[in-house]
């Protein structure tokens, strides 16, 4: 019964009871409610029966706890998986940023820094955005957001996510293409991408100078927005995810 305290508390502050709300209903002083919720005491069966009938609610639950649906469970799972693949991203980003600072400094080539920087640390703070809007539905039981607004905003972030990867990820690529060659070289050589100039000063000058050096933790925002989805319907309990194939 090491829970019962606890119980008790969580579902007198679900019906807005005070301590002397609830001690006034059983007859008792509001310290021997205190003292049942800071586990000092534990009351016997015939009290537990009492406080049930009070707070409208089964025996089983005061002593064990409120169920968990499964819906719940699956939201805590998606949470717990979120912070692993986060963890799993931070680690890869420092890393690979190790190594290639070490490549930079003696090959003089920047193109694993532009794919590092235009898609994994991007990748960190879309996970980061995503993680933490998942942490504060299941610990605060926050919603998900419904609204023509809201679905306009998520569509429009997945559109444009979709033409900052069609103009990104051909650019990393053939970065990266070009510095494999350039390793494999036996003496330093000038390796040209096979993309046009004007897509290469574009995506350079528009994402590289922009994104990579200075604004990269703007890609937390779409993780929130990814979350939310198109919003939840109405009536959809807290954390349900209906309604939100961003998920």
């Amino acid at each position: 019964m090491a829970n019962v305290g606890k119980n008790i508390r969580v579902l007198r502050k679900h019906r807005n009871m005070t301590q002397g709300d609830l001690a006034e209903q059983l007859y008792v002083s509001r310290q021997t409610v205190s003292n049942y919720e800071t586990g000092r005491s534990n009351p016997d069966i015939d009290m537990l029966v009492k406080i049930a009938e009070v707070l409208e609610t089964d025996v089983n639950i005061l002593i064990f706890g409120i169920p968990v649906s499964p819906s719940r469970k699956k939201e805590h799972l998606k949470f717990a998986g979120a912070v692993v693949l986060l963890l799993v991203l931070v680690v890869l980003l420092w890393r690979l940023s190790l190594w290639e600072y070490v490549w930079r400094r003696e090959m003089f080539d920047m193109g694993p820094l532009f794919a590092i920087g235009m898609l994994l640390r991007p990748a960190v703070y879309l996970a980061g955005g995503w993680t933490v809007m998942q942490g504060i539905s299941v610990f605060w039981g926050f919603k998900r957001q419904f609204g023509k607004a809201f679905a306009i905003i998520y569509w429009g972030t997945l559109i444009l996510g979709g033409l900052y990867l069609l103009l990104t990820v051909p650019y990393c690529v053939m970065s990266l293409y070009a510095s494999w060659q350039m390793a494999k070289a036996s003496e330093f050589s000038r390796i040209s991408y096979a993309l046009p100039d004007f897509w290469q000063n574009a995506v350079y000058w528009l994402w590289a100078k922009m994104l990579l050096f200075k604004f990269s933790c703007l890609f937390f925002f779409p993780g929130l927005v990814l979350w939310n989805g198109r919003g939840a319907r109405p009536g959809t309990p807290a954390g349900s995810g209906a309604g939100n194939p961003g998920d």
